[in-house]
């Protein structure tokens, strides 16, 4: 009888003994998980002797050096990539400016009417060359940092005066009358001037591009001061998408541009501490940008 009591205490100290390490084990588990929802991509320790768990440990920790050593290379690897891409644009621009100042001289000069059309296929596609150029540029020193904004008052009526202005010819070959409502007083706005002109200069040309041929911008001020440009439209626009990077409407090569001066719009009016949104009404695409006041 006294062996049988004897085999069963030792049995009840065995099982309570591997209950109690099942619960310490269960607990360390949890323990482990939380860390690793909580800190990441840290380092986990474990604080119950257990070989089986200190190995498994040492494979997360393990795996976790070398995920981050991944990363660090990846990062490494996207800016050295955005600089190259950089210094690439920066190099072709010079290069791309001269053939267009060639061709411009050859169709001035040029009297022959088929060579003629040809210099302007050219020029045309030398223009839109640098025009890519111009946009990975600004992608690459927007992606990469490399800009501090420089922020000062600017008259934003005078500023749409201006581009208005300087895009006449381009308003004319598509047969667009631009329509510019704007206030009697002069709005002034707290941003860097040559960020502003840039988006202004892309919305404009977004919109010569793909207008029927009528374009709207009026020029608000409330709490915000309010920039708006709207244009007629002859496709269908994601207006949810119209700022992502390579977002074109047209998913097809056929037309032009990469998609990226929505996006370069965008990221611009970050910079200056803006907002930036767009909205459809029929055949009529609204982009409005908000910017600050300049306040005494």
């Amino acid at each position: 009888m006294m062996r049988y009591m004897i085999i069963i205490a030792v049995l009840v100290i065995v099982v309570s003994f591997l209950t109690l390490k099942l619960c310490l084990v269960k607990q360390q588990m949890r323990k482990i998980v939380k860390q690793l929802e909580e800190q990441g991509e840290n380092f986990i320790s474990v604080d119950f002797v257990d070989r089986d768990l200190e190995t498994m440990a040492l494979k997360i920790n393990e795996n976790l050096d070398l995920i981050q050593k991944i990363k660090a290379e990846a990062v490494k690897g996207e800016q050295a990539m955005k600089s190259s891409i950089s210094m690439i644009s920066h190099d072709m621009r010079t290069p791309l400016t001269s053939v267009i100042g060639y061709l411009q001289l050859a169709e001035k000069n040029c009297q022959e009417k088929e060579t003629l059309q040809d210099i302007r296929i050219a020029l045309d596609r030398a223009k839109y060359s640098n025009k890519l150029v111009d946009d990975f540029f600004e992608l690459s020193v927007i992606d990469s940092n490399q800009y501090t904004p420089v922020m000062e008052k600017v008259n934003i009526c005078e500023v749409v005066c201006e581009e208005i202005l300087a895009n006449y010819l381009e308003f004319e070959k598509k047969g667009i009358t631009p329509l510019f409502e704007q206030a009697d007083d002069v709005i002034d706005v707290w941003a860097d001037r040559k960020l502003l002109i840039r988006v202004i200069q892309n919305l404009i040309s977004n919109g010569i591009k793909y207008s029927t041929g009528k374009m709207e911008f009026s020029v608000i001020q409330d709490d915000k001061v309010v920039f708006s440009i709207s244009n007629s439209i002859s496709q269908s626009i994601d207006v949810e998408k119209i700022f992502d990077k390579f977002y074109r409407a047209d998913a097809s090569r056929n037309s032009e541009g990469m998609g990226l001066g929505l996006y370069i719009c965008r990221k611009f009016i970050e910079e200056i501490q803006g907002n930036i949104s767009a909205y459809s009404n029929g055949d009529m695409l609204t982009i409005k940008v908000e910017l600050n006041p300049f306040l005494l």
